[in-house]
């Protein structure tokens, strides 16, 4: 195995590159250590004076991150002076090629989950653009820390908040505050997260975290104690974004559940018939448990409109349909109109015993006789002339019933001739 070891360290020196010369011996260094071969101090010390010997000092300085990097992630002390020499000598570089040392340097006290050091590194950072996406990146990479490691939670809130009161273009800064919402999310700070919301200045990036706090205290069961927080910033979101911008946060509640507080939103602060209908046909496609629940919240006015959107829908997508949702409508008392597109819908499930009760329901001579027809229709299709006649004789308007009942027996007929050619 030694020889093995001597022979690999040996023949790095036909890497002809070398940046790569020396970041290869930094690897094999890392690897050595994990397997307590002392040969490791030789891989180190090679890849030094490697780095060391690049004439080009924009490439030296990326070598000697690269080894840098690789001593810290085996936990050598020395790895702190090589970062602290890169940041030092660099400062002789032509502005852009140091920014990018920096940017580098800061990625790899990121990798290494040296979040303090990273922030050294990005303020160094003279582009404003390059500067914010570096903070940006230390931030969620923080943010991802944070969920392992509880214990240093106050701390890199901190950082995190450094990062972001340094960050200055769009739209980098509404996602760091993406970031720090979700640490106090995790801090149980929810009246924190919600308030700072609000000082999210991109449109997505405010929707996406009112979502997470919606979603979040939903999981933990305290959503029902911050609606009328969450309400209030909606309110003031949608005067800073637009009213659709409401829509989406009663989308948010309804897709959480959160079922009536969606309905109240829309009602208190007018966002009309249109949007409740678009959040039933969201819940339609995304979270059909949660739909009963929102129509049970709906006034029988409001179901009159909402209660068509919803059946048209499920007329022309029957397999997004269920009992409790079709149940949760009849409830509502929701206009012999939507009562009409009920029978249409049963008879396309199947249920035609569903479909004459909810027939029977209707009052109006007319959409009656339009739902019996409906039945009607269908029973003869199954060849079941006796009873499609009786529908058609449960229609009141004699003229009507009369016309239907011609209808089924002609049909009826022609189907009888067409079957005597079939055989023959």
């Amino acid at each position: 195995m030694r020889m093995l070891v001597d022979e690999i360290i040996s023949s790095i020196e036909i890497i002809q590159d070398p940046y790569l010369r020396a970041a290869t011996y930094a690897k094999i260094g890392e690897r050595l250590v994990a397997m307590k071969d002392e040969h490791f101090k030789l891989a180190f010390t090679r890849a030094l004076e490697n780095a060391n010997s690049i004439d080009d000092p924009p490439t030296m300085f990326r070598a000697l991150l690269a080894v840098g990097y690789s001593l810290k992630k085996v936990g050598i002390k020395s790895a702190n002076r090589i970062f602290q020499q890169v940041l030092e000598g660099s400062r002789l570089l032509a502005q852009e090629d140091r920014d990018f040392i920096m940017h580098t340097a800061a990625k790899y006290m990121v990798a290494a989950g040296d979040i303090g050091g990273a922030l050294i590194f990005a303020m160094e950072i003279q582009n404003i653009q390059l500067k914010d996406i570096t903070l940006f990146e230390i931030i969620k990479r923080n943010t991802s820390l944070l969920e392992k490691d509880q214990i240093k939670i106050a701390y890199r809130l901190r950082k995190s908040r450094l990062a972001l009161d340094n960050i200055t273009l769009e739209p980098y800064r509404s996602k760091a505050y993406l970031e720090l919402i979700k640490i106090h999310l995790n801090l149980g700070s929810y009246e924190k997260a919600i308030s700072m919301i609000e000082e999210i200045e991109r449109k997505p990036w405010a929707k996406l975290a009112f979502k997470e706090v919606v979603f979040h205290l939903k999981d933990r069961d305290a959503l029902s104690q911050y609606i009328p927080l969450l309400e209030q910033a909606a309110q003031r979101l949608s005067e800073k974004f637009g009213e659709d911008f409401l829509v989406e946060m009663g989308r948010a509640f309804a897709l959480s559940g959160a079922t009536e507080p969606a309905v109240n939103l829309i009602r208190k602060f007018g966002g009309g018939m249109e949007s409740l209908s678009e959040i039933a046909l969201t819940l339609i496609e995304k979270n059909p448990r949660a739909l009963p629940g929102f129509i049970d919240a709906l006034s029988s006015e409001e179901m009159e409109v909402i209660g068509k959107d919803i059946m048209n829908h499920l007329l022309e997508h029957p397999e997004r349909g269920n009992p409790e949702i079709i149940g949760a409508i009849e409830r509502k008392s929701p206009g012999e109109e939507v009562l009409v597109k009920i029978v249409r819908y049963r008879i396309l499930k199947g249920d035609i015993d569903g479909a004459r009760r909810t027939a029977a329901e209707i009052k109006d001579r007319k959409l009656r006789s339009i739902a019996l027809t409906d039945v009607a229709n269908y029973l003869l299709k199954e060849n079941s002339l006796s009873e499609a006649i009786d529908a058609a004789l449960e229609v009141k308007d004699p003229r009507f019933s009369s016309i239907l009942i011609s209808e089924i027996l002609l049909r009826a007929l022609d189907n009888e001739i067409m079957e005597r050619k079939v055989r023959g």
